[in-house]
């Protein structure tokens, strides 16, 4: 993969949420690799499956994250209203606002992991689609196509 470099500054981008997600989802690094024979497709597909298993099971963790952190952030921006409804709703929403800065940064930081797992999942379930597409040429080529 290549990395991600600010054109201003010359710095590597990178992004907390993609950091957090590549460790929970701990994909196996030889899955995109070519395979070299049946043995070596049929080993992969099984990587892959137990991938696709584990990141689901990591997405429904991220579900619960996001909607933690979203309850979060409704409830202190719903207290802040509250302290201030005597000051008008507009400036109590302005202040409201003000003072959630942090809940709305979770909240957005729980919504861009959940996302950024759910592409992943989406390249992995692509690569064992790929993988049984191979494995039937091959086994097509091995014992003649009934076409």
């Amino acid at each position: 993969m290549t990395e991600i470099v600010d054109g201003r500054t010359g710095e590597m981008r990178v992004s907390p949420a993609e950091q957090a997600v590549t460790e929970m989802l701990a994909i196996p690094s030889g899955i995109y690799g070519m395979p070299i024979g049946p043995g070596e497709i049929d080993r992969m597909i099984i990587e892959v499956a137990d991938a696709i298993e584990h990141i689901a099971q990591v997405i429904i963790v991220l579900v619960e994250d996001r909607d933690r952190a979203e309850e979060t952030y409704l409830a202190a921006f719903a207290d802040y209203m509250i302290m201030h409804e005597k000051s008008g709703t507009q400036m109590a929403r302005q202040y409201a606002h003000a003072k959630t800065k942090d809940e709305l940064h979770q909240l957005n930081l729980k919504k861009e992991m959940l996302r950024y797992a759910e592409e992943r999942q989406k390249s992995v379930q692509n690569r064992s689609f790929a993988l049984m597409n191979i494995g039937k040429r091959i086994t097509a080529g091995f014992f003649g196509s009934t076409r």
